[in-house]
C-alpha cells in the first residue's frame, strides 16, 4: 500500500527492477507500520480499562465474548481499507484501530488468563498461565505461516478474510463451549475505592507499596510487587524489539519476502509457543519441588520458629500514597494457598539473563540464514511474563486478581510501545542502504548489524 501510495504521488520514469525496493519507501511503510503500533498499544490501554471492568461487572465468559466480537468488527473495516490500497487503504486501517478500545488483543488476554486463574489449582497457575501464552504463539506461528502463502497464491485480501471468518468461529466457540462462571462480588462494590493520586492510574495501582500486617501484630511496607513491575518493563524494554526486528530486517537487508518473513516467523513463534506449553510448566513444578522440602515437615517447623516476625501477603492492603498514615487492614484470607513464587521469580531472572545473552549475540547476524538461527535460539529465554505474572498473583489479595493482571499487562504495553516506537524510527530515519544498481546489488554483501 505504501509503495502504491509513493507511485501515485510520484512520477517516476524509470523504477528499478523490484519497485519498491526504494529508500523513501522503506521509511513510508516503517512510519505508518509504527502509526499503527503506537495507536494499537494507546488504545489497548483503554481497552484493558473497558475489559477488567466487563470482567468485574458482567462475568469472564461475556467480557471474552466482547473482547473478542469487537476485533472481528474491526477487520472488517480493515478489509476495506485493503480493498482501497494506497494512501486512503493506510488512513482506513490506522483509524480502525480505534476499535481497539472496546475489543482487542489485550482485552481478550486478560479475558483468558482470568478465567485460567479461576479454574485452576493456585499452585498450578504460573504454568496454566504459561501453557496459554504458548498456545496463543503457536497460533500466531501459524496464522504467520498461513498467512504468508495464502497471501502470495490469492492475494493479500485473502489473509484478512479468512481472520475475519476465524474471529466469528471464534465467538460461537466462546458462546458454545465455555461455561459461564460466576461474578465475582468481591471486586463489584465491596473494595473501597482508591483516594488521591491513586485514582489516576489505575491498574498500576497495583504496583503501589503495600502494607503487610505481621503475625504479632506489628506493620511493615513492601515494595516486591513495585519492583517486579519495574523489573518487567525494564525486560521487555531491552529485549521486546526483536521480534519486529527480525522481520523487518529480513525484509530489508536479506530482501525476504511474504512467504520468507512467513517461514521465519513460524519457526520463532512456534518454538516459543511448544516451549511455554511443553516444557515451562514442568520447569517450574520441577524447580520448585528443588527449591522447596520435600515435605511440609520442615516448611511448618521454620513457620513455628520464625512466627513473631513472619509476613503474610494474605493481608495485604494498597498503601495510599495521598494518606500514609491509613492504618492496615485485613482483607478475606486466601483460599489455602499457599507461597510458591520463590522459584517463579528465579526463572524469571534467569530468563532475562538467557534473553539479555541471546538478543545481544543478534548483532553480529550478516547472512540471512542465521536469521533462522536466531529464530530458533531465542524461545529457549521464554516464560518471563508467565513466571512475573504467577508470582504478583500470590503477592497480592485474590480479590486484587483481575487488577494485577491487568496492571501488569499495561507495564508490558507501555514497555512495548516505547521499544517498538524506537525501532520503526530507526528504520524510518536510517533504513538499510540498498544497492542503486544490479552490479552493486550482486557485489556489495551486507555487513553484520553491529558495525552499522
Amino acid at each position: 500500500m505504501a509503495c502504491d501510495a509513493y507511485y501515485s504521488e510520484h512520477d517516476v520514469l524509470h523504477p528499478p527492477k523490484d519497485r519498491c525496493a526504494l529508500r523513501e519507501i522503506e521509511s513510508r511503510t516503517a512510519r505508518e507500520v509504527a502509526i499503527i503500533g503506537m495507536s494499537t498499544t494507546l488504545f489497548g490501554v483503554a481497552n484493558l480499562l473497558v475489559a477488567a471492568w466487563c470482567i468485574k461487572r458482567l462475568g469472564v465468559k461475556t467480557a471474552l465474548l466482547i473482547q473478542i466480537f469487537w476485533p472481528a468488527v474491526r477487520l472488517a473495516i480493515q478489509n476495506w481499507g485493503a480493498m482501497t490500497g494506497g494512501a486512503r487503504g493506510i488512513l482506513i486501517m490506522q483509524a480502525s484501530q480505534i476499535i481497539t478500545i472496546v475489543g482487542g488483543p489485550n482485552g481478550y488476554v486478560l479475558a483468558l488468563n482470568s478465567f485460567v486463574t479461576d479454574v485452576v489449582n493456585p499452585e498450578a497457575r504460573t504454568g496454566a498461565l504459561g501453557q496459554i501464552q504458548g498456545c496463543m504463539m503457536l497460533g500466531a506461528a501459524v496464522g504467520f505461516l498461513v498467512g504468508g502463502v495464502v497471501g502470495d497464491a490469492f492475494g493479500i485480501l485473502a489473509p484478512f478474510r479468512i481472520t475475519l471468518l476465524l474471529f466469528l468461529l471464534c465467538c460461537v466457540y466462546v458462546a458454545l463451549a465455555l461455561p459461564a462462571l460466576p461474578i465475582d462480588k468481591k471486586n463489584t462494590g465491596t473494595r473501597k475505592k482508591p483516594v488521591g493520586l491513586m485514582r489516576f492510574f489505575g491498574p498500576l495501582g497495583i504496583f503501589a507499596p503495600q502494607k503487610w500486617t505481621l503475625r504479632d501484630g506489628r506493620t511493615s511496607r513492601q515494595y516486591g510487587a513495585l519492583m517486579l513491575g519495574i523489573g518487567v518493563f525494564l525486560a521487555i524494554l531491552a529485549t521486546g524489539y526483536l521480534n519486529t526486528l527480525l522481520q523487518m530486517y529480513a525484509t530489508t537487508a536479506f530482501g525476504f519476502g511474504t512467504s520468507a518473513n512467513g517461514y521465519l516467523i513460524f519457526m520463532y513463534s512456534s518454538l516459543r509457543g511448544l516451549y511455554l506449553y511443553l516444557a515451562f510448566p514442568r520447569i517450574i513444578n520441577i524447580g520448585r519441588r528443588w527449591l522447596q522440602p520435600p515435605n511440609g515437615e520442615a516448611t511448618k517447623i521454620e513457620t513455628a520458629a520464625s512466627e513473631p516476625a513472619g509476613t503474610s501477603p494474605n493481608e495485604v492492603e494498597i498503601a495510599d500514597p495521598m494518606d500514609a498514615e491509613t492504618e492496615p487492614l485485613n482483607p478475606p484470607q486466601r483460599e489455602n494457598e499457599e507461597e510458591t513464587f520463590a522459584f517463579d521469580l528465579l526463572y524469571a531472572r534467569c530468563s532475562l539473563l538467557v534473553d539479555g545473552i541471546l538478543t545481544g549475540l543478534c548483532v553480529f547476524v550478516s547472512e540471512g540464514w542465521q536469521m533462522y538461527i536466531v529464530a530458533v535460539l531465542l524461545p529457549l529465554a521464554a516464560g518471563t511474563g508467565s513466571a512475573s505474572k504467577g508470582s504478583i498473583l500470590q503477592m497480592i489479595p485474590s480479590k486484587d486478581r483481575v487488577d494485577a493482571l491487568s496492571g501488569i499487562t499495561l507495564v508490558e504495553n507501555i514497555a512495548r510501545l516505547s521499544t517498538s516506537k524506537y525501532t520503526s524510527t530507526f528504520f524510518s530515519l536510517h533504513g538499510v542502504k540498498k544497492a542503486d544498481n544490479e552490479k552493486s546489488r550482486c557485489s556489495d554483501s551486507y555487513s553484520p548489524l553491529w558495525r552499522k
